[in-house]
């Protein structure tokens, strides 16, 4: 092998991931060009000078064979299982008798598997592809915003469109408007004020669905990304300022003239500020906590919405304390692995990915907790994987999945 190009194509012969070729390539090139360089300097000709720099590399196999172990696809097996558990306890709820829920069982065994596949979708995906859709993953969330503001059907007071088996609910929209963002945060090629611009653009249509805990949501993981992303310090106190004020402006106008929509979410809201006034949620909390042992209790006080937005109170009223704690430990556990994993990422992409799909699982499982504990208002917060429905199951699916892309190819971005 005489020249760069043949030497290249050599090397990357021997290894077998095809997405690491072009990295492989252009280090490769690099190097050899700056060898060939400094020949040169030394009075060699090109061709002498090119053959030297191929010599210089060693032997073509042999470094072929190495790359070809370092580059090799990586499953974060430390994070897919605490995953797969942590799906599996999405059964939990369902299976006290008492809790006339067993018929939910085969559709929620559909739903775990739909989001394990979505996951091993995700994984097989290179992320890098969805960047250069950002601007259209944005445009595709208002248009599905239009049809469901525009919906026919409502549940709690939340509007969503249906036809026949087709449901579409304003949670569908969160994923695609996080990508949208995180590429936007990436490309840094779009000012402050635009960026602003578009996440109220957003912001209206959650304030319109309406959905309190949706659009909290929406504003908390989209102000983390902001925080993540490399705007400097002054832009981003300037923005915290500034939307602390329109924050505290908004609550207060609401608490003194409220929107018809969020009488509840208000109501709901006073009752952590004012002693005695409790509704029907909170006391229904409140009596479970404080009737907890250690290994459960069979007689359970049945509440719709023990599957859902109350499934670890369920967990801890049903198995216990102990079995409580350790479902916490186990969702605390997948958060500090996509947390790890942050350290080895070096792509800007890949890296707000992960800080978003972290952002949105740890809000929701926080707030779920101090919920419990009275700490904040009650809202309709599901758990991640754990929470009986699609869409618990598919958005944490999504955010373990964009995670394991990343980690898979975290050798050569």
């Amino acid at each position: 092998m005489r020249t760069i190009k043949e030497f290249i194509q050599h090397v990357k012969g021997h290894i077998r991931n095809k997405e690491a070729h072009d990295a492989v390539e252009k280090e490769l090139a690099y190097h050899l060009a700056k060898s060939k360089h400094s020949w040169q300097e030394k009075g060699y000709n090109d061709t002498d000078a090119e053959l030297r720099a191929v010599r210089e590399m060693g032997n073509a196999t042999n470094l072929g064979v190495s790359l070809n172990q370092i580059h090799q696809p990586k499953i974060d097996w430390l994070l897919v299982i605490p995953f797969v558990l942590a799906a599996m306890c999405s059964f939990l709820p369902l299976l006290p008798a008492e809790l006339s829920l067993r018929h939910f069982i085969m559709r929620n065994i559909v739903i775990v598997i739909g989001g394990i596949a979505v996951t091993i979708f995700l994984t097989r995906l290179d992320f890098r592809k969805l960047e250069r859709y950002s601007t259209h993953m944005y445009v595709l969330g208002c248009l599905v915003f239009l049809i469901i503001l525009n919906g026919n059907q409502m549940m709690n007071d939340v509007i969503f469109f249906q036809a026949g088996p087709l449901e579409l609910k304003g949670w569908m929209t969160l994923p695609l408007f996080l990508i949208a963002f995180e590429g936007f945060f990436a490309k840094q090629k779009k000012s402050l004020w635009w960026l602003l611009i578009l996440y109220s653009i957003g912001a209206y249509c959650y304030i319109r669905l309406p959905d309190f805990s949706l659009f909290c949501t929406y504003t908390v993981i989209v102000a983390i990304l902001f925080y993540a992303s490399s705007f400097s310090r002054k832009q981003k106190l300037a923005c915290t300022v500034a939307f602390s004020f329109l924050f505290v402006a908004l609550i207060s106008y609401l608490m003194v003239v409220p929107l018809a929509p969020y009488n509840l979410s208000l109501a709901r809201m006073k009752t952590i500020y004012t002693p005695g006034l409790e509704d029907n949620g909170v006391s229904y909390i409140s009596t479970v906590m404080k009737n907890l042992t250690w290994f459960g209790n069979s007689k359970v006080i049945w509440e719709i919405e023990a599957h859902t937005n109350y499934v670890l109170l369920t967990i801890l009223q049903t198995y216990g304390i102990i079995a409580g704690v350790a479902v916490v430990c186990l969702l605390g556990f997948i958060i500090f692995r996509i947390a790890y994993t942050l350290g080895s990422i070096h792509n800007e992409y890949g890296r707000l990915l992960i800080v978003g799909g972290l952002a949105y699982v740890t809000t929701q499982i926080i707030y779920h907790i101090l919920m419990l504990f009275g700490l904040v208002p009650l809202m309709s917060m599901p758990i991640p994987f754990i929470s009986y429905g699609v869409f618990p199951m598919l958005l944490g699916s999504v955010a373990i999945g964009l995670t394991l892309s990343i980690y898979r190819r975290k050798s050569y971005i």
